[in-house]
């Protein structure tokens, strides 16, 4: 069997594999692996664990799961997936052709969690307000791949690096390997299945702009403002499919939104707003949105919305000195530069250049109206909106971008890519990851899907 891609979809593809006892090659262009989960801050999404119940925390069966994210409760609804935050005015309510591949992956989201948690890899405290979401430890996020790595070479699995695929193989319709690409010389590999997880197509300036219309004028989001980084998101998995006459889905939809710090500071991330007190406003001092609601994709769109460059975080004490300091890295911040200290509205206001006269109004209308539980602006209610308390806090620019693409090859519930003249599989030919159209980028379903395909490709294969 050939991954080609080793992030976190083609790493678990390659592992389940090996555990079914198939031989595997793993090849990736890139010098190292673990692709862009290992940049990620490590949040999954499951149902039914043993995380969940040593917690304490009730409901989270996987219907329970499934219908919270096809409501669009909370990130972004699987099954209306053109758009990651309900914030936004367009794409919304756009399902997903086939919804029995959503919820496949998802139901699968128990064994990634068993998966990820029999490494020894461990997770911060969940937060009841947020049953669903798993947030990994700051150092867990790097040791995920390194343990994969070490069991795919521990079982006898062969990965290539700088390795590009440049086309598969077929003959009498079905996909027998790839023609591949090292140090400039090119030779064919072999294979009884292929499985694609090359990621997705934020650096394809042709798929951008052919299927992202709006979207592509987003700024790419990998890594920081000002920082050097590679332009290798090309959506290698989803262009050879395409080329065989591979069926694409969703390629028209919203690629997942983030903010980012400038180069050399501490980022604050946005999604604070899950888990502490906080709001977020733009240049000219005001609230934008539902923060809780709206999350690090909803804050990126509201400026995007508002033609604003960059926006804020404010918050208090309570945050500061809150449990999640650490996770946020709010001291560093502090003492690096990225977060401001005040005893005011208006002294917050004037380091970081904002209109201190509208922003104290902002900040004491969101005062009040948290005290009196009412949201008068965007009507907020989740438990984390409170009142702030002195001293306040405020982070530097934080501005908007995107870094994941939405949208891919699209495949049936066992993972097999479809031939867009009539739906039917590809004989030999599974995609996971961000290169599969059927699910979302998110890390938990990378993972789900990756271990998916690898189990089916190694079922098929003798």
């Amino acid at each position: 069997m050939l991954v080609v891609g080793g992030g976190f979809a083609g790493l678990s593809a390659a592992v389940a594999a090996l555990r079914a006892g198939k031989e595997v090659i793993l090849i990736d262009k890139r010098l190292w692996l673990g692709g862009d989960g290992a940049l990620s801050s490590g949040i999954f999404y499951a149902a039914d664990t043993e995380l969940q119940k040593k917690a304490g925390i009730k409901n989270v069966s996987k219907e329970d799961y499934w219908k919270q994210i096809c409501a669009g409760t909370d990130d972004e609804p699987l099954t209306k997936v053109r758009d990651n935050s309900r914030n936004s005015p367009v794409y919304f309510g756009v399902t997903k052709h086939n919804p029995d591949v959503l919820r496949r992956v998802s139901d699968n989201t128990t064994n990634v969690i068993k998966f990820i948690s029999d490494y020894g890899i461990e997770f911060l405290p969940l937060n009841p307000a947020k049953p669903f979401q798993l947030p990994m430890l700051k150092k867990s996020v790097q040791q995920f791949p390194a343990k994969m790595i070490e069991e795919i070479k521990g079982k006898g699995g062969q990965i290539l690096l700088n390795t590009k695929a440049l086309k598969l193989i077929t003959a009498d319709g079905r996909v027998i390997g790839v023609q591949a690409e090292q140090k400039n010389q090119t030779f064919d590999i072999k294979a009884d299945a292929v499985i694609l997880a090359t990621g997705g197509f934020l650096d394809n300036k042709y798929l951008m702009k052919k299927y992202k219309g709006f979207w592509s004028t987003a700024p790419a989001a990998i890594g920081a403002v000002g920082e050097k980084r590679a332009f290798d998101r090309t959506g290698d998995g989803i262009m050879m499919g395409r080329e065989i006459g591979a069926a694409l889905e969703d390629m028209e939809s919203m690629p997942k939104l983030a903010g980012r710090m400038e180069v050399g500071l501490p980022f604050i991330s946005w999604t604070i707003f899950d888990v502490e007190p906080a709001f977020f406003v733009s240049p000219k001092g005001k609230r934008l949105l539902d923060e809780h609601v709206g999350r690090y994709a909803g804050c990126s769109l509201a400026l995007m919305r508002e033609k604003e460059p960059y926006g804020f975080v404010v918050f208090g004490s309570e945050t500061f000195n809150g449990k999640n300091k650490g996770r946020f890295n709010l001291e560093k911040g502090l003492q690096k530069g990225s977060i401001f200290r005040g005893d005011s509205p208006e002294e917050l206001a004037k380091k970081v250049g904002i209109p201190p006269e509208e922003f104290s109004k902002t900040f004491n209308r969101f005062n009040h109206d948290a005290a009196n539980g009412k949201d008068t602006e965007f009507g907020r209610k989740d438990p984390l909106f409170r009142p702030l308390t002195a001293p306040y806090y405020i982070s530097t620019k934080g501005y908007p971008g995107a870094y994941k693409t939405e949208g891919g090859l699209e495949v049936n519930e066992h993972l097999q890519v479809l031939r867009a003249k009539d739906d039917k599989p590809i004989e030999g030919l599974y995609a996971a990851g961000s290169t599969c159209g059927s699910i979302t980028a998110r890390i938990n379903d990378a993972v789900s899907s990756g271990l998916l395909a690898g189990e089916e490709a190694a079922s098929s294969v003798k």
